[in-house]
């Protein structure tokens, strides 16, 4: 059992600075085509982006909670509207946006008005079935006191491809319960 894990992990891979920077080059584009502003590479938005693309990379399973929830990844980012994108299996980061940009609720996070920064990653794991994962998380960041004051308020809310999602527990529980249920 170590050795499959060890192999596992080595086979886990998280993009390069670069092709960051090309894939928010290219999800800049594509906003600008709709009106709205570029995005930036935000280091905490591409760390909360590279420990989904990770975690799913590693468990072989692509779902938004398998790296924690995302209110929690996002908990400390000091963000207002933020959302995430995730895909598995798509062999090049043009066809994964292109797939996002066809799919109404990824679309949507993808043209977040308020949007001003992003973080991608992709992790492969050659012993899954999709073998390559990509996480995207795009936000309006704030400084950190604006931040904790739209918190206090309850005005903080994300997006997972067109969902609202609420941290509240009753929430929780509802979400994680539809997953399974509904």
């Amino acid at each position: 059992m170590k050795v499959v894990w060890v192999v596992a992990a080595m086979a886990i891979s998280a993009s390069a600075p670069a092709h960051a920077e090309d894939m928010a080059q290219m999800i800049s584009q594509y906003r600008r085509e709709h009106g709205l502003s570029a995005v930036k590479i935000d280091p905490q938005l591409t760390a909360i982006a590279e420990r989904q693309a990770k975690a799913m990379a590693a468990s072989g399973i692509m779902d938004h909670g398998v790296a924690g929830s995302f209110g929690s990844r996002l908990s400390g980012a000091h963000t207002g509207m933020a959302g995430e994108n995730i895909a598995a299996g798509t062999k090049t980061w043009a066809e994964t946006l292109r797939s996002w940009q066809n799919s109404s609720g990824h679309n949507a996070n993808l043209l977040q008005a308020r949007a001003d920064s992003v973080g991608v990653a992709v992790a492969r794991n050659e012993q899954t079935r999709y073998k390559t994962f990509w996480a995207m998380v795009i936000a309006e960041k704030m400084p950190e006191t604006k931040a904790r004051e739209a918190a206090a308020k309850g005005k903080v809310s994300a997006r997972h491809a067109g969902v609202e999602v609420s941290e509240s527990p009753i929430s929780a529980i509802k979400n994680f319960v539809c997953k399974y249920v509904c």
